[in-house]
């Protein structure tokens, strides 16, 4: 026989094999889409746990995490001791600084990107939100003329 019947007659044998065999990468494509829909899912509510959190947290300024454990008995690690220092002092300096927007200067592109907005007809409580200052420098932009 000649080599191209073979070929062909080869061809059409695996072709008719392949209908009897179970297609896997199916399966592995459907469990793939539920993990990520579910990963999903969760991040999502991981966050909406999170913003509870922190505007609970906003909400509560003298706020401070105490574990029943280390009411009952002192850290045994000295280095717990001093992390645990450090951060109660990070949180006392935060509430004794200014905050850092308010030292900051004003960059010229935020500026100009108020003054466009102010252009537009947005409120200031909303050109607060998309520009990250607070309504206070937004007025003052605003009336500064970006000066």
């Amino acid at each position: 026989m000649d080599l191209s019947i073979i070929l062909m007659i080869a061809g059409i044998v695996l072709i008719v094999v392949s209908f009897f065999f179970k297609n896997t990468a199916k399966k592995v494509e459907q469990d793939v889409e539920e993990l990520s829909i579910s990963i999903f899912q969760e991040t999502n509510n991981l966050k909406r746990r999170l913003k509870i959190v922190e505007e609970e947290l906003l909400l509560e300024p003298d706020f401070q995490v105490k574990s029943p454990v280390a009411q009952n008995q002192p850290l045994q690690n000295p280095k717990m001791q001093q992390v645990m220092q450090a951060v109660q002092q990070a949180a006392q300096a935060t509430k004794s600084a200014p905050t850092p927007q308010q030292t900051k200067p004003i960059h010229q592109i935020i500026i100009s990107q108020v003054l466009e907005l102010n252009k537009q007809g947005l409120s200031i409580a909303d050109i607060s939100i998309r520009s990250n200052l607070t309504e206070e420098q937004v007025r003052q932009v605003i009336a500064n003329g970006g000066r």
